[in-house]
């Protein structure tokens, strides 16, 4: 009989060597690369107008292209290293965990559009990364599938580098510029070009601009030349500026940079004029002419802004739809998406000090990137005192997001009603929301109108205001018609909104003012000022000198996909003038701190609220504690008094007391679950230490107690 056979010993497991250790990195970096890496560089290579406007250079490119692709795996590798030292056991956990986790995300990406809910995507998404990994520690055809996926970092920087529109950037070509000569121009120019500003914004009637609300400009319409019917090539603001820098109209791909466009104002003027110059979100000024901040120290500080501000893009792009939503939007700007620590929230546990930028204010020379109000103050007083001089100014004003009083003080925002659109798409709100947002603009577009007044006094103080050619334009409008009507973007039905900005040209010498009604365009302002001064221009703009005669000529807006949207003049006017209309219905005619459904309320005695409200009906403020112990000049203006209403319709009208007077009014609206309202009060109605505010149901004059502090 033979003797049976002894069990075979079992196989030894193969510890993890470096080869191992390696072959993992390089899964891991693959993984990281087709899931993190990619879809941000894929994002930025289509998008290269951020990196211009932030001011980014060829050297925070590449440091974030090759910093996004590299540095976390090898950061990954060094964890997994002290791991393998520890145990197998342990290094086999970590990356486990490692795979496991950058795969979730990776599911979660493929669920986007499935319009499942969130908390099945997390389940799906954590299940199928969880599989996953341990298919990897399992399948040997799986690992070496993974094993070609090591070549993805390479692919998505070659991608990216070379074959994006970010390449434009990384390699431009020369710029080299040629200068025209005009020795013999010697006057002086000031260019202001705000932002997010239409026409019917300044108006509460069709004929001239609301001198209660914006004096300023309205004693600029009585000095100038107002062309009312002006016209923007673009609402996208990298597109728009160029042109109004130019007189041209480029194709919808080429770059807001000098190497795209070469021929503008500057480099008609370069040759004999001072520049002082704040071109912040586009580059057509030649570096040689307008120095862009130099590398070394200021390059981290650009470095840790894209790096605070890229989180929250990357976090929309893979988190899943209900979880990336509760993120700040990054559609509307293109810095600051998190405030970048800058508290704008009103947490009262906030550093109280910490909300103003800390950028630097040097713009008696080259490129400034200002946007803030002591900013503009140092640059409007530093204008060059001469003859000679172009001052020209791009003002983020009143550009969301809206947090300045008529002054340029910062008031509080809402965290829970501050993005009440789909960036600059659909409103998400009804009318009654969408007031709410316009009432804001507007009060920011006060501050726009203080600043018009701060550019004349420094012209009057140095002698150049009558002798100055003084233009004030804006890159397009905003549209707050509502009615799934997109906030800013192309579109046939919002021309009247978004493609009317302001143009007002106050020409040398004159004094009274003047309204045409010429069909004039964004791309008339640079043959305008070479009439004006006399330029022996070397290009031909495709604008024309509104001195002249001006052809007919269709409102023509060109998206950032390259179509084209059209409608004639008359139809602008109309949807204008419709607009003024609109607005005076939803907040009235009356000055700014009175915007608001019911300002025949403002100036009421505003009743006790008893301490217990009925729960049928009760309303209850967004951050009470604002209203506790406010600190003028240290703390944000708690002016923006929001908060939540139950048991009540949606439209009630709701009056604001304010230490005992009626203050605001607003009506409630739906969002995300709640009924809000939002009521903007003037800053002189509060006070040092605390203030009492209630809340109040309007039926008339009649005021039902609803809560407050």
């Amino acid at each position: 009989m033979e003797a049976a056979a002894s069990p075979a010993a079992p196989a030894t497991p193969v510890r993890p060597g470096r080869r191992q250790l390696l072959l993992g990195a390089g899964h891991l970096a693959g993984l990281w690369a087709i899931t993190f890496a990619q879809p941000l560089l894929d994002l930025l290579g289509q998008n290269p107008d951020f990196f211009v406007a932030r001011g980014n250079s060829v050297g925070d490119i590449l440091i974030l292209a090759f910093g996004m692709v590299i540095v976390p795996p090898l950061i990954m590798l060094a964890i997994e290293w002290i791991a393998l030292k520890i145990s197998d056991r342990v290094y086999m956990g970590v990356h486990f965990f490692f795979v496991a986790a950058i795969a979730t995300f990776l599911f979660f990406q493929f669920q986007k559009n499935t319009g499942l809910p969130t908390l099945l995507i997390v389940v799906i998404g954590v299940g199928l990364g969880v599989l996953f990994a341990y298919a990897l520690f399992r399948s040997a055809f799986l690992k070496n599938l993974m094993d070609i996926l090591i070549a993805a970092p390479i692919v998505v920087l070659v991608m990216f580098v070379f074959f994006s529109n970010a390449n434009k950037l990384i390699f431009p070509d020369s710029d080299k510029v040629e200068l025209a000569s005009n020795p013999n121009a010697d006057t002086p120019v000031v260019l202001v070009i705000f932002d997010e500003l239409g026409t019917n914004g300044l108006m509460t009637n069709t004929r001239t601009v609301d001198a209660r609300r914006y004096p300023n400009f309205a004693k600029l319409e009585k000095t100038s030349t107002w062309y009312k019917d002006q016209s923007t090539t673009a609402y996208f603001t990298p597109r728009a500026v160029p042109g109004i820098l130019t007189g041209e109209n480029p194709s919808y791909d080429t770059l807001p940079t000098s190497a795209d466009q070469p021929n503008s104002i500057f480099t008609q003027l370069g040759k004999d004029y001072k520049f002082h110059v704040m071109e912040p979100v586009t580059q057509i000024c030649p570096e040689s002419l307008c120095p862009r901040e130099e590398a070394g120290s200021r390059q981290l500080r650009r470095l840790k802004a894209l790096a605070s501000d890229l989180k929250y893009v990357e976090g929309r792009l893979v988190l899943p739809p209900g979880l990336a939503d509760r993120l700040p939007d990054v559609g509307t700007n293109f810095e600051g998406f998190g405030g970048n620590g800058d508290d704008t929230s009103g947490d009262a546990g906030a550093d109280k000090k910490t909300f103003s930028s800390q950028k630097e204010a040097n713009f008696v020379k080259g490129r400034g990137g200002a946007s803030e109000p002591a900013e503009y103050e140092a640059f409007i007083n530093s204008i060059p005192e001469t003859d000679k001089g172009f001052t020209m100014m791009h003002l983020h004003l009143p550009h969301q997001p809206w947090k300045y009083d008529v002054q340029g003080e910062q008031y509080n925002t809402s965290n829970s009603i501050e993005q009440l659109s789909k960036s600059t798409g659909p409103w998400l709100v009804d009318d009654n929301g969408v007031a709410t947002s316009q009432a804001r603009m507007y009060t920011q577009t006060g501050y726009a109108d203080t600043l018009v007044g701060e550019i004349r006094k420094s012209l009057i103080q140095k002698g150049l205001w009558d002798k100055a050619m003084v233009i004030v334009t804006a890159d397009h409008g905003i549209s707050f018609q509502g009615d799934g009507v997109p906030q800013r973007q192309a579109d046939d039905r919002a021309m009247g909104d978004v493609a009317n900005p302001p143009l007002f040209i106050k020409y040398p010498g004159q004094k009274k003012g003047v309204v045409s009604l010429k069909p004039s365009k964004t791309l008339d302002i640079v043959p305008t000022i070479a009439q004006t001064l006399g330029l022996n221009l070397n290009y031909e703009p495709e604008g024309v000198p509104l001195q002249g005669p001006v052809p007919e000529r269709p409102v023509e807006v060109t998206d950032i996909e390259g179509n084209v949207y059209s409608v004639s003049v008359q139809q602008m006017v109309r949807q204008r003038d419709a607009g003024i209309a609109r607005s005076n219905k939803r907040i009235g005619t009356g000055p700014i701190y009175t915007l608001g459904p019911a300002p025949e309320l403002l100036g009421l005695p505003a009743p006790p609220v008893p301490a217990a409200v009925a729960p049928k009906a009760k309303a209850t403020l967004d951050d009470e504690d604002l209203y506790a112990d406010y600190v003028p000049g240290e703390d944000l203006i708690p002016m923006f008094i929001t908060g939540t209403s139950d048991g009540l319709p949606e439209g009630t009208l709701i009056a604001v007391g304010v230490n005992g007077k009626i203050r605001g009014t607003a009506k409630t609206f739906a969002f995300e679950g709640a009924d809000h309202f939002g009521a903007l009060v003037d800053p002189a109605s509060l006070k040092a230490g605390a203030n009492r505010i209630n809340l109040y149901e309007a039926d008339g004059k009649k005021l039902t107690p609803l809560g407050g502090n």
